[in-house]
């Protein structure tokens, strides 16, 4: 049986780890943090690339946005440690200065708020998976037709 105190430790550790994403991948801009964070195998899902393998496939992900909304922030809310995953609750804030989606630069400010999930093996990160509020970025930036009220 593993002693709570390791648990504990485990889980902190993992937690800490998913935070450097926002702290220090996106707020600082340190993109070689991916690779101490991310196993290299890992399963990325996400609603506009679907489900892809590697830590390639999360670079382009972050890169998509990088490019659409260069030195966007985010402030994280919540982060909760279970098992051997971990949910963050963040907001992002970003400008919208270069393409996306087939869109060109709008110059639009976004709020786009998220959950996002984190599977850990070995203190890496083995699978993610991004729920960001995508209908609500689409709003913000013409591309989807907000609710009639």
């Amino acid at each position: 049986m593993t002693h709570p105190n390791a648990e504990f430790a485990v889980l902190e550790a993992n937690k800490a780890a998913a935070l450097r994403l926002y702290e220090e991948v996106i707020n600082q801009e340190q993109k070689l943090v991916i690779d101490e964070i991310f196993a290299a195998d890992v399963l990325v899902h996400d609603p506009f690339t679907g489900a892809q393998r590697g830590v390639a496939a999360f670079k382009g992900l972050l890169g998509l946005f990088d490019v659409a909304f260069p030195h966007h922030r985010v402030v994280v809310e919540r982060a909760i440690a279970e098992g051997d995953c971990v949910a963050v609750l963040h907001t992002h804030h970003a400008t919208h200065t270069g393409p996306f989606m087939g869109l060109p630069p709008t110059g639009r400010s976004v709020v786009v708020n998220g959950l996002e999930l984190f599977r850990f093996a070995d203190g890496r990160i083995v699978e993610f998976w991004r729920k960001d509020d995508d209908a609500s970025l689409l709003m913000q930036l013409g591309l989807l037709a907000a609710p009639p009220g």
